[in-house]
């Protein structure tokens, strides 16, 4: 389980990949973004749209090309109770 502070999960997801151009970081979740050639720029801006439906939010981070990049996802959290069978 992750923590939930301030009722807020977070889960971070960090690469050391390709990289985002800094041009390019605050267009990810445009739908119909791409930089790839056979990209449709669909799948972040469907996440993005998912995470704003529960609440949330998601961002993304990268110090340029060749230097990986952070995506961030925010969903509020809430407390659980488990049942006894």
């Amino acid at each position: 389980a992750l923590p939930i502070s301030l009722g807020i999960v977070q889960i971070d997801v960090e690469d050391n990949g390709a990289g985002v151009a800094p041009q390019h970081v605050s267009q990810l979740f445009r739908h119909g973004f791409t930089t790839k050639p056979n990209g449709h720029g669909f799948g972040l801006h469907a996440s993005a749209n998912a995470a704003t439906q529960l609440g949330g939010r998601i961002t993304a981070h990268s110090d340029g090309p060749g230097r990986g990049a952070r995506f961030t996802l925010e969903l509020p959290g809430r407390e659980t109770v488990a049942r006894a069978a």
